[in-house]
């Protein structure tokens, strides 16, 4: 899915502290290293819209901030859905 010029710019006109704190936001739901949750659970938890869950998560699966732990099927669409979590240390 493409990105409008309306959403680029809007993306582009958000604050580098905003964005931070999103992705904190998202990293502080992860108490332990064996907790997961979907992008709708984020979303859902931090009151942030999906899309902006969906930005930041991109982010901080590419940083290795998070991993895509496994997937659930969605009770509702009966979709498969990634589940996310902290990376596994050793």
């Amino acid at each position: 899915m493409r990105a409008t010029r309306t959403q680029l710019a809007g993306y582009d006109s958000m604050t580098g502290a905003k964005r931070c704190t999103q992705k904190e936001m998202i990293l502080n739901l992860f108490h332990s290293p064996f907790m997961t949750l979907t992008r709708q659970e984020i979303a859902d938890r931090t009151n942030l819209r999906l899309s902006s869950v969906c930005g930041r998560v991109f982010e901080l699966l590419r940083d290795g901030e998070l991993k895509v732990r496994g997937s659930q099927k969605c009770a509702a669409t009966g979709a498969d859905n990634e589940t996310l979590g902290l990376p596994a240390t050793i």
